[in-house]
């Protein structure tokens, strides 16, 4: 078995979660236990974290879950996520350069906050929601943040890590992001069942990359925090902010136990691999940097930095003329 697994194409698996709810309490306890049963499993994950939110652990005084995620890796997730104006909101009529000094100033508190609470630079970042915007890019390296990790749609490369800006993308991941539903019933089956056939696929083209993400809050709350309180543009002040509505306790324990399963039956196969966003940094590494390009190549090399990011096994064959 362990030969086997050693010559099999390898699949890397990276399992995020945004970590965003600063309103309902019992999500902090969800990300603790996540955290807790991971670190158990053996299985390191990225923990996306809003700035509010660990501001809020920390007012909380919730230092056994800010313990707890710090045997992960940390990434950010914005300073307040769904409060307005979002980034895509106050980027929206803003240039190149200006659009990047602009996300500077309003998302390196959120990062400094994370640096003092967690004591580490976040390895990456991804956008609230669908806020997404380019002029991100230059700010997130000034920062220190080297990758970008979310699911949206916007851009995105055969559904597979790609360079975008100088930086390393997991993003619009698409055939290639799986997650099972937290819904009990036959939900860890048909999680089992998408997770097999995806990385059947991968293995038979020679390995790659598949993106698995969640939020803690979703083990413990029957709508979203944010969808309850800023939908629509709405932004009322603090005072007025609403909890969320809670699953019963059965549910949430059965959410619980069937990820653990879930998890656990990913493990188990053959040359599967859970890596962390500063992991998939190393073994995408865009080695084009240090290559010298003629005149002649210059048009092949983003194809170029595009093979050279990716691991041997799962490499794209680059046209003869690059």
């Amino acid at each position: 078995m362990i030969a086997k697994a050693q010559n099999s194409p390898p699949v890397y698996v990276t399992l995020w979660l945004d970590t965003e709810d600063y309103i309902l309490p019992q999500s902090d306890d969800a990300a603790k236990r996540l955290a807790v049963m991971l670190t158990r499993l053996g299985v390191k994950a990225t923990f996306k974290v809003v700035g509010e939110k660990a501001r809020t652990l920390e007012r909380r005084g919730r230092q056994d879950v800010i313990a707890a995620l710090k045997e992960h890796e940390i990434g950010y997730h914005s300073d307040t996520h769904s409060q307005q104006p979002t980034s895509a909101v106050y980027l929206q009529h803003t240039g190149w350069e200006d659009g990047a000094a602009e996300f500077y100033r309003r998302e390196m508190p959120g990062v400094r906050d994370l640096e003092r609470i967690f004591g580490v630079t976040p390895a990456c970042y991804g956008q609230p929601g669908a806020s997404w915007a380019a002029q991100t890019f230059p700010a997130l390296k000034r920062m220190g943040i080297g990758m970008y990790l979310d699911g949206g749609e916007h851009l995105g490369l055969d559904d597979q890590p790609f360079y975008f800006c100088g930086m390393l993308n997991v993003f619009k991941m698409r055939s290639n992001q799986v997650r099972m539903a937290l819904s009990g019933g036959p939900s860890l089956a048909e999680g089992k069942t998408r997770f097999q056939a995806a990385y059947d696929r991968l293995r038979a083209q020679g390995g790659g990359t598949l993106s698995i993400y969640y939020h803690p809050c979703e083990w413990v709350h029957t709508e979203f925090w944010d969808g309850l309180n800023f939908s629509r543009g709405a932004n009322p002040p603090r005072s007025e902010w609403k909890l969320p509505g809670t699953r019963a306790a059965a549910e949430t324990e059965k959410a619980f136990g069937d990820f653990e399963e879930y998890v656990t039956f990913i493990k188990t196969q053959p040359g599967a691999r859970f890596v962390t966003a500063g992991e998939l940094m190393k073994l995408y590494a865009d080695r084009a940097l240090a290559r010298r390009f003629s005149r002649s190549r210059r048009r092949c090399r983003e194809r170029l930095r595009f093979r050279d990011s990716t691991p041997s096994r799962s490499r794209p064959q680059t046209p003869s003329h690059c």
